[in-house]
């Protein structure tokens, strides 16, 4: 505590002064600041004029501590915000927390367009940043659902190297993936932007003369035959084929099984013999008499069909039930042969033997590839 004496001349009738003394009071406890306490010891009766100087001697005080006590808050609390809270964090345990990371903005589908049979090309627009988009597809009518990644615009749907079905409605919804694996929103609640896979094309099929000569054939049962069509015939190439097949007017074509692939291009090979791609088109098969009948009844096969090669469609006719066809006499050797063999059935088999040809075409009216 400091104590501050000044005197005052009392009055001319009074010559001995009185004493003022100023006790000033600093106590720090608990972040409290006393203020000055002003105490007078007069020693007489104080006059007037020692009454006024003290009032004003203490109103200068109270004035100064009032305005330090705005000043200090106005300069140090602006300098505690700026400064300070750089290391609030650590002071109240909070430096373990995270700021997660915005939200992802959403992208938007532009185009989904049918780029083949099997493919739909999907453009987008997105303003942010995104390692990785996520699509989901959805086919119809069926509305089976799939989901498929792409890192740029455009992106090609091809169901992952399997293609999509041709002639086939698909929807799409897309969203972006961060790079800390975070997603956005989807681009709409359910998928809703249509894509349509182009439709198969003709590859083959029996010319307008073809068919108005094609006659009934009965009598097939427990047949196997390899119809081989060469490239001349073939116009398109594609990865996904279907065949039409064609009964008699009069019978039932009853079927075991069919397959397809390319002649085995091995010196000393029959050219009946298939190569490694044999694959399975169908089995159990029955078209009514007439009538066509598109095999798989649903979809398609994954085939690689290549128009530049021979192509060759074996089937093993049923062993138990009649099979009466469609054929085509007088066809050029140049354009396709017919081998057949009975009883048979070595459909499966690519190494075959024992054929016999015929300048035919047997039952497959139309090939369709995508």
């Amino acid at each position: 505590m400091t104590t501050i004496s000044r005197q005052v001349p009392w009055s001319q009738s009074d010559p001995e002064p009185a004493k003022i003394y100023i006790k000033q009071s600093r106590v720090v406890e608990r972040g409290q600041l006393a203020l000055w306490n002003i105490e007078t010891k007069p020693r007489a009766q104080q006059s007037p004029a020692v009454h006024a100087s003290r009032n004003r001697l203490r109103s200068t005080v109270m004035t100064e501590w009032l305005t330090l006590l705005l000043l200090v808050p106005a300069v140090v609390v602006p300098v505690v915000l700026l400064v300070g809270f750089a290391g609030c964090d650590r002071v109240f345990g909070l430096e373990h927390i995270d700021t997660p990371p915005p939200v992802p903005v959403v992208p938007v589908i532009v185009s989904a367009d049918g780029e083949s049979g099997t493919v739909i090309t999907l453009t987008w627009m997105y303003s942010g940043s995104a390692a990785d988009f996520e699509f989901e597809r959805m086919k119809l009518p069926e509305r089976t659902r799939g989901t498929f990644t792409a890192a740029t615009s455009p992106h090609h749907d091809d169901n992952n190297g399997q293609g999509l079905e041709p002639g086939t409605d698909y929807l799409y919804r897309v969203r972006a993936i961060g790079s800390d694996g975070e997603a956005s929103e989807w681009s709409s609640p359910e998928p809703n932007i249509l894509g349509t896979t182009l439709p198969f094309e003709t590859t083959f099929a029996w010319t307008p003369d073809e068919e108005a000569r094609s006659r009934d054939a009965p009598g097939l049962r427990g047949f196997c035959t390899v119809q081989r069509i060469e490239a001349a015939r073939l116009s398109k190439s594609g990865t996904r084929v279907k065949l039409t097949l064609r009964a008699s007017s009069v019978g039932n074509a009853s079927i075991a099984s069919i397959y397809i692939s390319k002649p085995d291009p091995a010196p000393g090979k029959d050219p009946y013999d298939s190569d490694s791609d044999l694959t399975l088109v169908s089995s159990a098969v029955v078209v009514l008499a007439n009538n066509s009948l598109p095999v798989p009844a649903m979809g398609s096969i994954h085939y690689p069909l290549d128009a530049e090669q021979p192509l060759l469609i074996a089937i093993d006719f049923s062993a138990s039930l009649p099979s009466d066809i469609k054929v085509v006499d007088n066809v050029l050797g140049t354009e396709a042969t017919t081998y057949y063999k009975v009883p048979s059935a070595e459909a499966s088999i690519p190494d075959r033997s024992g054929f016999t040809p015929v300048n035919r075409m047997f039952i497959v009216e139309r090939i369709e590839v995508a």
